[in-house]
């Protein structure tokens, strides 16, 4: 049986977030057809740069993780460096204007491009979590033992420097959306080496593409995640007692998540209607909203996760920034109608290809579709249940998914040979 190793920044049942359900997901049914590893860090937080798990190997559901210690970059030079690589970017891709030419032109000085920069940016992405310079001598030297080598994502120190070391057996999942970062000029290079791309939307397809031209020529497809449709229990008592809507993932600014409690806030204090709003996931926001309608769990398990989707007025995902968005296809596929943030293309374009949600854009709209949802009749929640189903198993059947990463790996691991 050919083995295939999976990077990825972080992995385990603790861990949260769209990316890590997707990874183990796609582990897990990869070895029904290879000898799967897993190669990740100790840390369970995408903030926390701590050794939280042992390192060494473990079996986590059938799937052998081995884990690398967290190493600390240097102690005092990642933040000028940070600085510097933004500052680059930012200020010469700005337009002149009258009000601020002088300004700007200060700002290029300042932030000229430096003979060093490539090095300046490797040195950058050598402080970016989790620095974990045994995966990279890992894969370096089992390179030959592997027919393919997934990467997750294109941040992180194990993903610039691991497609650097295997690059023609290499397969990319980007997860990329329209953000700062992507446009930076040191990740040109690193988007030219894998052998195939595998993009999760046609949208983020054309954005890397447009970005970094150099990706127009390696083989790639396109294909998000297979879902299997949930199993609710008919007579599982709500959870609560008052009508609720859903937030599902990391609980986080960047995310979204101030600007949603902010908009319900001002809803349940302009209208006092009672309604919650349910928080499921870790929370890594300082001064969240106070308010006495919004409910935070914290982490939950699958079982206690699927009896809040299962009585939810929706699902809202407030994020502006995502590349497939797992928790919007399982609401999909439970049925359930989702509340997306418009300003991002993926999520609107999961609503308007299967007519099983809605959108909004600002507080005002937020407001209206709330309690559209709230007042939907029977036959308009079934039409909508129905539509969500249908539209993830057009489009997210694990059959599908698995003919196209064997389509890859068959590719990479025969390039790789050559």
């Amino acid at each position: 049986m050919d083995k295939i190793a999976i990077v990825v920044q972080r992995y385990g049942k603790e861990t949260d977030g769209g990316e890590q359900v997707y990874v183990r997901l796609l582990a897990e049914h990869l070895t029904e057809r290879y000898e799967v590893a897993v190669l990740t860090s100790c840390s369970v937080s995408y903030t926390a740069g701590d050794d939280h798990y042992s390192a060494g190997e473990e079996i986590i559901d059938g799937i052998r993780v081995l884990r690398f210690t967290y190493g600390r970059g240097e102690p005092k030079t990642p933040r000028w460096l940070g600085r510097y690589i933004r500052g680059n970017y930012k200020y010469y891709n700005t337009g002149y204007t009258l009000s601020n030419i002088i300004t700007l032109s200060f700002r290029r000085i300042r932030y000229r491009r430096r003979k060093d920069h490539d090095r300046i940016f490797e040195r950058w992405i050598e402080n970016e979590n989790p620095v974990c310079k045994g995966m990279i001598s890992y894969i370096e030297r089992e390179n030959d033992r592997y027919k393919a080598f997934i990467f997750f994502n294109y941040l992180f120190y194990p993903n610039y420097f691991g497609l650097h070391k295997v690059s023609g057996k290499s397969i990319l999942i980007p997860l990329a959306y329209d953000e700062p970062m992507l446009y930076l000029s040191g990740f040109r290079k690193m988007f030219s080496l894998p052998g195939f791309i595998m993009y999760s939307t046609e949208s983020e397809k054309r954005l890397v593409e447009s970005v970094h031209p150099d990706t127009r020529t390696i083989r790639s497809d396109i294909t998000g995640v297979g879902f299997d449709s949930p199993v609710l229990e008919e007579n599982m008592p709500p959870p609560i007692a008052f009508p609720y809507f859903v937030y599902i993932g990391r609980i986080d600014i960047g995310k979204g998540c101030l600007e949603l409690m902010d908009y319900f806030f001002r809803i349940n204090k302009s209208q006092c209607n009672g309604t919650k709003l349910v928080m499921i996931g870790k929370n890594h926001m300082d001064n969240p909203v106070e308010c006495n309608n919004i409910i935070f769990t914290g982490f939950l398990d699958e079982a206690q996760k699927l009896a809040y989707l299962q009585h939810c007025q929706a699902v809202i995902v407030p994020s502006r920034n995502e590349s497939l968005s797992m928790v919007t296809l399982e609401a999909m596929s439970a049925g359930k109608p989702v509340l997306v943030n418009g300003h991002c293309e993926v999520l609107r374009s999961h609503i308007e290809q299967s007519q099983a949600g809605f959108v909004y854009y600002e507080g005002e709209d937020f407001s209206q579709q709330i309690n559209r949802i709230l007042n939907l009749s029977s036959s308009d929640r079934q039409l909508i249940a129905q539509n969500g189903k249908s539209y993830v198993e057009r489009n997210y059947q694990w059959k599908g998914v698995m003919e196209k990463f064997e389509t890859a790996i068959d590719y990479v691991g025969t390039a790789g040979v050559d």
